[in-house]
């Protein structure tokens, strides 16, 4: 996906090395639903013939369609390379559709809403295996950090759990309640909605640019970046409710934290009733209990 619609700078930035050493062709999405289109995808991967297609993205809100990706992949002799870097913790706990039997490899970080330390992982077939083996090491790594390893090994272990497959579901069904309760406040959210753990919003419906949207909501003690809107030079900002969800909060704090937003952004004067209301959340659903 190109950086513009939400791919990933190692998905081909000039500035990473990625765009330096491979020729990357972005595909996009539709102008209106915000959606992969995949007619066009598809027409690009018939016009250019790539040896490979990575399907992925860090602000796409929906689930991609990895028939419709392997599909094309087949149909021109490409491998398909699917970063799931952001739903792998949602694949695990059986809240997002699973990619490997579609994909020839599969990456994905171990942080994120998986909730592992940070680290990645590769699955990929015995065909690819000692290829990829020998492109980590020692072409990209060195020495393996076993602490690291005992670390992902902990966090695959309680992704088998019941309890994480409800903390799964619990992530999307907390950005559903979410992003409601921010296009009730005015903000346009990218999609018309999410299937995952990500919100994508623009504030210039309430009047401001993302970037001021940030600095407000940074005043209040609500940290976030923004982040590439589709078709248009204007950023949006981006959202998660892994941490949240992880804290403890319920839907019915997604709606506060929706009105909070609201509030934040539109609130350019005294602000301290709006960062004491959301101290107060906070210290309610601390992250590290006891």
């Amino acid at each position: 996906m190109g950086l513009p619609y939400g791919g990933h700078l190692t998905h081909g930035a000039p500035g990473n090395f990625s765009g330096r050493w491979f020729d990357f062709v972005g595909y996009g999405v539709d102008p209106t639903t915000g959606l992969i289109d995949h007619t066009r995808l598809r027409a690009l991967a018939r016009a250019r013939r790539p040896k490979a297609i990575v399907c992925g993205s860090i602000s796409y809100p929906r689930h991609p369609d990895y028939e419709v990706f392997r599909e094309i992949a087949d149909e021109v002799g490409a491998y398909l390379i699917v970063d799931a870097a952001h739903p792998m913790g949602l694949i695990a706990g059986g809240a997002a559709p699973n990619p490997v039997p579609y994909a020839d490899v599969v990456c994905a970080t171990t942080h994120k809403v998986l909730r592992g330390p940070r680290g990645g992982m590769i699955l990929c077939g015995a065909g690819l295996a000692e290829r990829i083996d020998r492109a980590v090491f020692p072409f990209t790594q060195g020495g393996a950090q076993m602490h690291t390893v005992a670390a992902k090994a902990v966090a695959f272990g309680e992704a088998e759990t019941p309890a994480y497959t409800l903390y799964a579901h619990q992530v999307v069904a907390h950005a559903r309640v979410l992003a409601a309760g921010l296009e009730a406040e005015g903000f346009e959210v990218t999609t018309g909605g999410t299937d995952t753990h990500i919100i994508v919003a623009d504030p210039a419906p309430l009047g401001v640019d993302a970037r001021t949207a940030r600095m407000r909501l940074s005043a209040v003690g609500m940290v976030l970046d923004t982040c590439a809107l589709p078709y248009g030079e204007a950023r949006g900002i981006r959202l998660g409710t892994a941490a949240v969800t992880t804290q403890g909060m319920e839907e019915g704090d997604m709606a506060r934290i929706a009105a909070l937003f609201g509030a934040a952004v539109r609130e350019p004067g005294d602000v301290s009733p709006i960062a004491a209301e959301v101290r107060e959340l906070v210290l309610r659903n601390p992250p590290y209990p006891g």
